[in-house]
């Protein structure tokens, strides 16, 4: 496995969840959700992803931090498409990369120029990742961050959550690990 390439794509999601600006889907798609509607999701905050990986020659691992922002809801009228952007940063402000959903069509595009699209949440997560990541829990998450119960996860997979601060630890296959999501700014 590429430390490297599992490095870059895990911070690609908070891409990292979990990713620069989308010539596909337009630079100004996050701007289209309206925050103050009711049927939007708006937030920022902090994340961080630690990991080891089991290999044939010992235990090798990673950690990376930064900020996200989360737009999702409706573009345009009440019945239009649904549209979701996620842009992570590392801790010292560059880009790292973002993620976009418009109705149908999901796009990343990380920050060094790879591109990937996928029919869903979860088609587009596995293009990206090493280890299969709970894209739907991750979203529903995303949609609903200040919640006393997250929603439900694969084995494997568990949310501890304290004082507005969630983790999720996982062991999937030959890796273990947390994520840290901190939610900070509501709108």
């Amino acid at each position: 496995m590429n430390f490297r390439f599992l490095h870059f794509t895990l911070t690609g999601l908070f891409v990292s969840l979990l990713l620069s600006g989308c010539g596909t889907l337009g630079s100004s798609d996050s701007n289209e959700v309206d925050c103050k509607s009711v049927q939007s999701s708006c937030h920022s905050g902090r994340f961080g992803l630690v990991y080891k990986t089991k290999t044939a020659n010992g235990e090798e691992g990673d950690s990376v931090s930064g900020t996200y922002v989360w737009r999702s809801g409706r573009y345009g009228e009440a019945n239009s498409r649904d549209v979701a952007y996620l842009e992570v940063n590392s801790t010292l402000g560059p880009n790292l990369g973002v993620a976009k959903r418009f109705g149908d069509f999901y796009e990343v595009r990380a920050a060094d120029g790879r591109v990937y699209l996928a029919k869903d949440w979860q088609s587009l997560f596995d293009l990206m990742f090493p280890v299969k990541l709970p894209a739907d829990s991750l979203i529903k998450w995303m949609v609903s961050p200040q919640t006393s119960t997250p929603p439900a996860l694969p084995p494997n997979w568990e949310w501890q959550v304290t004082g507005g601060k969630y983790r999720l630890v996982f062991a999937e296959g030959n890796a273990t690990g947390r994520i840290d999501l901190i939610p900070l700014i509501i709108e």
